[in-house]
């Protein structure tokens, strides 16, 4: 029964994979630290070799796109749309999507412990580096709102326009936040997928039959 029931509820399937997802992000963390070379830095200390003051103000604008301050209130407003249209499962699947890589992004920081870059950082930061939260945010948001896009009658072709600019905003916070020197490389990368495969996730449990139970009483 109790296996049953963690298969089937949504809420336990959502809880045990952001436990998955956070338990991958550590292991991933410290596997990787611990193999690196310079690498790493070496590709943090070239792009700062190139920085401008023109490219930087540029940049510093580019990672709000992933930053909670703005990115929340964003959820709020697309939340309520999507509510107020009927779609409470796309609503609900887009808080959960950013409120779960927050989480994840933060757990997976205090488990892993790694040093921000040693170059000067052109943002004020705290906490670990690893990973990116701005990056992680970025991909479980904007990937959540192309998600939720054909239940809003979106055409496929609209849907996959919306899935290359998410795309390229979550790029460009990434390259930002290397650039301010705040994240190793591999920072951002392993952000990207954790906030994409987050918002998959959500999207895909709250698109199955919320109860197995359910079908057992139909037959």
């Amino acid at each position: 029964m109790v296996g049953g029931w963690l298969v089937s509820h949504p809420a336990a399937r959502l809880v045990l994979g952001l436990a998955v997802f956070v338990l991958l992000g550590w292991v991933v963390g410290d596997l990787w630290t611990s193999v690196v070379g310079s690498v790493d830095l070496n590709a943090v200390r070239d792009v700062a070799a190139q920085r401008t003051t023109v490219l930087t103000d540029a940049v510093r604008a580019i990672t709000w796109a992933g930053s909670a301050f703005l990115l929340v209130p964003f959820a709020l407003i697309a939340c309520l749309a999507f509510a107020q249209a009927g779609l409470r499962r796309e609503a609900l699947a887009i808080v959960l999507s950013l409120g779960g890589a927050i989480l994840i992004s933060d757990w997976v920081k205090l488990l892993v412990s790694r040093p921000r870059p040693p170059v000067e950082h052109l943002q004020a930061v705290a906490g670990s580096s690893f990973p990116s939260g701005h990056t992680t945010q970025a991909s479980a948001f904007w990937f959540s709102l192309v998600f939720a896009m054909p239940a809003a009658g979106a055409s496929p072709k609209l849907t996959r326009v919306a899935a290359v600019l998410a795309l390229l905003i979550v790029l460009a916070v990434a390259a930002s936040r290397v650039y301010l020197g705040v994240h190793y490389p591999s920072d951002v990368i392993v952000g990207m997928l954790l906030g994409t495969g987050w918002a998959t996730y959500v999207s895909r449990c709250l698109q199955e039959p919320e109860s197995v139970s359910e079908g057992s009483q139909a037959r």
